[in-house]
């Protein structure tokens, strides 16, 4: 691969947007014509993956340590991880708004399909590889498209009870997105080993499959 392998993310990306746009459940929260059931649903599979993100960029920054790699790069995820944290916080102030118990929520296992996502990171990122990077990207160029968007439909069509208090998650991601993918489109354009660029793309590639499987059911 080459410099322009950050392309190839980018289409990857917009490919995952295009795919959640006709999905059933988050096409009808991107619409605002969602449930509170539904909502629900959403909230809850987005809690299972996103209070990994700090700690997989953290993993990632370990892993990168402990192999001498990319040295450069450390105080940059460090700084990502401070800054994902605590957005899971956000999610369940949502849940709480919409009435849902979240110590049930947490209690809960996550669905296959996240815990697939957390231990193909967790596995590249032991070897020292910054290939969650790419999925990162692609969580961040989807929530600047789609997650303000959503909020003001959910708003405007008022379909769902105490929802005005209930999309802190979707417009803090969506507000703050934007300055986020601009830096990490310059910080992916310094990588340039192909094997790295390689795993930036393919991680990018696993989670737009296994994205929409966030918000299924888990089976009793």
């Amino acid at each position: 691969m080459s410099h322009d392998y950050v392309s190839i993310l980018e289409r990857e990306s917009s490919a995952l947007v295009d795919s959640i746009d006709r999905d059933p459940l988050i096409g009808s929260v991107i619409r605002g014509d969602a449930s509170r059931e539904t909502y629900v649903r959403f909230l809850v599979g987005t809690y299972h993956y996103l209070r990994w993100s700090g700690p997989l960029l953290a993993e990632t920054a370990e892993g990168l340590r402990r192999s001498g790699r990319c040295p450069w790069l450390l105080a940059i995820v460090d700084a990502k991880t401070a800054e994902e944290s605590p957005h899971d916080g956000w999610v369940l102030d949502d849940l709480r708004t919409c009435g849902v118990n979240v110590e049930l929520i947490k209690a809960q296992p996550a669905p296959r399909a996240v815990e697939a996502y957390v231990q193909w990171s967790r596995t590249l990122s032991d070897e020292g590889s910054p290939a969650f990077l790419g999925a990162a990207y692609m969580l961040e160029l989807m929530s600047m498209r789609r997650a303000n968007m959503a909020a003001g439909n959910l708003r405007a069509r008022k379909a769902i009870p105490n929802i005005e208090g209930a999309v802190s998650f979707l417009e803090g991601h969506g507000d703050a997105d934007v300055g986020h993918i601009e830096e990490l489109t310059v910080m992916l354009r310094l990588l340039t080993d192909p094997t790295d660029q390689a795993a930036i793309v393919l991680s990018a590639a696993v989670l737009r499959t296994l994205y929409p499987r966030f918000f299924h059911v888990v089976a009793s």
